[in-house]
């Protein structure tokens, strides 16, 4: 009966720091970068104050332990925001106690996990700036296509000119060999017609005068 007794206060006794964290429960997902409200329950016999400590020791996952202050007990609940938390699973809070005679956890959450919306507003800014440099790189090569082009058109706008100018020029050439060979022929042809009239009325002269004379050595 004595050790039936002497068994129940025991147990008793290990109950009495009753301390439960209610919140968050089991695979929640939280961001701490937001805040996180951890609440819990407690007894008259509980301590009424203990640290925070924010932890993940479980197997198969990066180690990381945060004590994250002082916390009064007395008011259940309290409203936790932490940077630069990793993004994992099972994490837990425990109330660490904060007396020197009675050293250790309190209590434990259940496990939960971590995701932080911050990380989700780098994602995004760094996407959306992505992709405003891809729609500049793109404008930039536009533009740069559309200045070839124009040079291109200039280019080939100022070959043309000079085409047409080289082509009036030899017409003008072509034209003035044409009308100097024409000027010349008409007057060459001209001067070999009163040529051979010329000579014609000196023959038709001389001859003439040799009759002439003829007829006076006869009639003498």
């Amino acid at each position: 009966m004595r050790s039936t007794t002497t068994l129940l206060q025991a147990l008793f006794a290990s109950s009495a720091l009753a301390i439960q964290i209610t919140h968050p429960k089991k695979n929640d997902v939280v961001d701490p970068s937001s805040g996180v409200e951890v609440t819990w329950s407690t007894v008259s016999t509980d301590p009424k104050s203990a640290h925070l400590v924010l932890v993940n020791m479980a197997s198969g996952h990066t180690p990381y332990s945060k004590d994250l202050g002082a916390v009064d007990l007395t008011k259940g609940s309290v409203i936790i925001s932490e940077k630069d938390v990793p993004n994992d699973s099972d994490f837990q809070f425990n109330f660490q106690s904060v007396d020197p005679l009675n050293q250790g956890i309190l209590a434990q959450s259940e496990q939960f996990e971590v995701k932080n919306s911050d990380d989700d507003k780098k994602e995004t800014t760094k996407s959306a700036a992505a992709t405003q440099t891809t729609a500049a790189a793109t404008l930039v090569t536009a533009s740069d296509s559309a200045a070839a082009t124009a040079t291109s058109a200039a280019a080939s706008s100022d070959d043309e000119s000079s085409s047409s100018a080289a082509v009036s020029v030899s017409g003008a050439s072509t034209l003035a060999t044409v009308t100097g060979s024409a000027t010349a022929t008409a007057s060459g042809t001209a001067s070999a017609t009163h040529a051979p009239t010329a000579a014609a009325g000196k023959v038709e002269s001389g001859s003439l005068l040799a009759l002439a004379v003829g007829l006076v050595a006869v009639l003498a």
